[in-house]
């Protein structure tokens, strides 16, 4: 669960930060004294899980919370405070849990655990199939696509996990390296409507993000076998046989780093080197 920490006390994201360390299933991606870099990288990037201070200068985490949530309306949000008369602020902006500071190792865990049965309460509507042929379910039934290259430029972006992908980027990847862009060669735009229009019809058109030059999808709306996998759960690890998005020749480059990372883990649990590893 990728978490960002925010406390305008260095001392207190650095102590939290040390106690949750070996703690499973949580990935802290930024850790932030002011709340306004916080909201720049939430826009950015993806972040399941949110802890903040609530008494800091200028944004408070209150206002922090509000604008984190427009960001990503499913996102956990936990206050730690010194202040218990913060509590009904709180509440009221429906914040998953509060934990009082001084906080101990315990007092982390329990935290952590319960973020984590948010999260799988959390079930999400649209989720992506990657390993064996690449599918797209809303509801749990398939989506049909308008065109082959529609879902191929879905599975592009899934591939990508949310990161931008370019309008020459879409064209080498599904058209070959030596096309070319230009006013007479409108099928990357004939592909993203049609794209467009399936989620539209799919009721999942908040998926897809079109920003001047580029495209990308969110995915945080959306599961997926390989963010389950990147995230670290054996289940999605088991699934993984050496296959990913098999449709496509330009996803083949992941499948060694796929297989690569399943056998550190392995080794990791057994207590082996992965075999060609000085």
């Amino acid at each position: 669960m990728k978490t960002i920490l925010v406390d305008d006390m260095l001392l207190d994201l650095q102590l939290f930060e040390l106690k949750c360390a070996d703690l499973p299933d949580f990935e802290i991606v930024g850790k932030f004294t002011a709340p306004a870099q916080a909201v720049a990288y939430a826009g950015e990037h993806e972040v399941d899980f949110a802890l903040l201070d609530i008494d800091m200068p200028g944004m408070n985490g209150i206002e922090l919370a509000q604008r984190l949530r427009q960001i990503r309306s499913d996102m956990i949000i936990v206050f730690a405070t010194a202040h218990p008369k913060f509590a009904v602020d709180a509440l009221r902006m429906k914040a998953d849990y509060i934990i009082f500071k001084p906080f101990d190792q315990e007092d982390i865990a329990d935290v952590m655990e319960r973020a984590k049965l948010f999260r799988q309460r959390q079930k999400k509507r649209i989720r992506f199939q990657t390993f064996g042929p690449f599918e797209m379910l809303v509801d749990g039934r398939p989506v049909h696509f308008r065109s082959g290259k529609a879902k191929e430029l879905l599975a592009l972006c899934v591939c990508r996990g949310g990161r931008p992908v370019s309008i020459h980027e879409m064209v080498e990847f599904l058209w070959g390296e030596n096309s070319t862009i230009s006013t007479e060669n409108t099928g990357y735009r004939r592909t993203i409507k049609e794209l467009a229009d399936t989620l539209k019809a799919a009721g999942a058109e908040e998926l897809l993000l079109r920003n001047r030059g580029s495209l990308r999808v969110r995915m945080e709306l959306a599961d997926s076998d390989y963010q389950e996998f990147l995230d670290g759960s054996d289940e999605a690890g088991c699934a993984f046989q050496g296959e990913f998005m098999r449709q496509y020749s330009w996803a083949e480059s992941e499948i060694y780093a796929l297989q690569e990372r399943k056998a550190l883990r392995l080794a990791e649990k057994t207590g082996d080197r992965p075999a060609g590893r000085d």
